[in-house]
This record gives C-alpha cells, structure tokens and sequence, in this order.
C-alpha cells in the first residue's frame, strides 16, 4: 500500500439501510459485547470458581486469525485479532461440547486486484494499485470434541460455524492523477449477506487451566458482493490461547445411594 496522503472515506459509501438486520441489533444488545474487555476479565476472575464443575468450565479465548479470501484474484492472508469467551461441557467419558461467543473475530484478505466501483475517475486512479477487504463478525463455533484423556493432553473436535457479519470495508491503494497516492474506503457492509456459514475442525492440547488450538474454518456461503459475479468464501486458520476460569475439580460425582 503507498503512503497515504489523505482519506477519502465514505466517498462511495451506499446509504444505510433504513432498517438493520434484527439479528445484528441483538447481538449488540448482549452484554458481552456492551461491556469493555476489561469488564468481562473481572467478571470472569469473580465468578470463574463457581462457573467450573467436575464436568462444565468457561473461559477467555484469545488469538488470532490467518484469514484470506477463496475468489479475489490476488488475495492474500489477513491476520486479525481474536478475542471472546467459550464454554466447554463434558458429556461423556470422552466426548466434550465446545461453544464460543467471538465478538472480535475479523476475516477478509489483503492483496486483492481492485474490484470496479462503477465511476470512471475513481476506477482510473485504482487501476494498477491493490484492494483490502476486512469483514467485522461475531463468529459462534459450536465444537463436538474427542478427548482420549478426561483432563489434560490432545483433543480434535468437528463442527459448524456461525458468523454474523457486523461490517465490511474495501479499502483501495489509489493515486490522483496528479500522482499524489491516497487510500479510498469503501463500506459494504449493505452488499453482503448477513451470516457466513462454515465448518471448522479444531485440535487442541489441553494444560491443566489452559489450552493452545488451532481452527481451521472452511466458509461455505458465498460472501460475494451482490451484483459480483464471482463467488467468494472466506477461509480461516485460528490460532488461540484458552484460559480457563477457576479450578475444575478431577473428581467424579457421587453416585446416588
């Protein structure tokens, strides 16, 4: 990208829509997602010893995506940060359910040839130059897992993913015909569609209070702009560190009398 001389934002930007998506406006409504990070590690140290169970714990879920676009020609890898709380629930011996609200959680790719805006003065200044499209969503991975080892060691779980896209940006590497550079932002976000759908395949190895995974997640919904006629989906290598809260007990309940 060329050094940037000023911002041109929203200089192409559609007008909002008159109505939000209704999922959207109830995923901003959840506390989580209200409260600032250092609330919810507050919360977390507070309530984490009564929050874990012989068979149930939570925690925080800190990592980052190595995200990239499968379409766009020229797309690169993006590396976003990744942050939230996932809760974890032994059903079996070894079988575990794993969930997870991830409200920072960004995909996209970096390197993309510029994609047409439709006015002519703006497509001449982008030609040559390269496009980074970040897509802001709330991504809820819902884990079936495998441990070999009730409390410690490795785990490979399988399952969907559910992202809720919140917002979308192209930002272009441009230069004025004068030849001064200078980055165009573009929003999206009314072009895409609400949810990208996938499925994830998770390996984890499990410490004592904490844990180190990775998640690759295959997006399967095409996430295209709507008048494109290429197909996106979006593909994503999640690198985490798992802290869990409060100190699971390793002895099993009583049976009943």
């Amino acid at each position: 990208m060329p050094s940037t001389a000023s911002i041109c934002k929203g200089a192409l930007h559609t007008s909002a829509l008159a109505v939000r998506r209704p999922l959207k406006a109830v995923a901003v409504a959840l506390p989580l997602l209200a409260a600032p990070l250092q609330a919810q590690v507050l919360i977390g140290y507070l309530l984490g010893e009564k929050l874990a169970s012989p068979s149930f714990n939570m925690g925080f879920e800190v990592g980052v995506n190595f995200a990239s676009l499968d379409g766009p020609a020229g797309a690169a890898r993006i590396n976003k940060t990744v942050f939230g709380l996932f809760a974890d629930w032994r059903f079996s011996e070894h079988l575990h359910l794993t969930g997870a609200i991830l409200p920072f959680a960004a995909r996209g790719a970096t390197g993309i040839s510029p994609i047409p805006t439709g006015d002519p003065t703006i497509d001449s200044q982008i030609q040559g130059g390269t496009m980074e499209r970040t897509i802001g969503l709330i991504d809820f991975p819902l884990l079936l897992k495998w441990a070999p080892t009730r409390q410690t060691g490795f785990r490979v779980g399988v399952g969907p993913s559910f992202g809720l896209i919140t917002s979308a940006n192209d930002r272009y590497a441009a230069t004025t015909a004068g030849g001064t550079p200078y980055v165009l932002e573009r929003d999206i976000e009314d072009q895409l569609p609400a949810w990208d759908l996938g499925a994830s395949v998770d390996l984890e190895w499990r410490f004592p209070m904490l844990s180190i995974g990775a998640r690759y997640t295959h997006g399967l919904t095409d996430i295209a702009q709507a008048a494109s006629a290429e197909t996106v989906h979006s593909r994503t290598l999640t690198g985490t560190g798992r802290i869990y809260l409060g100190k699971r007990s390793n002895k099993r309940p009583s049976p009943p009398s």
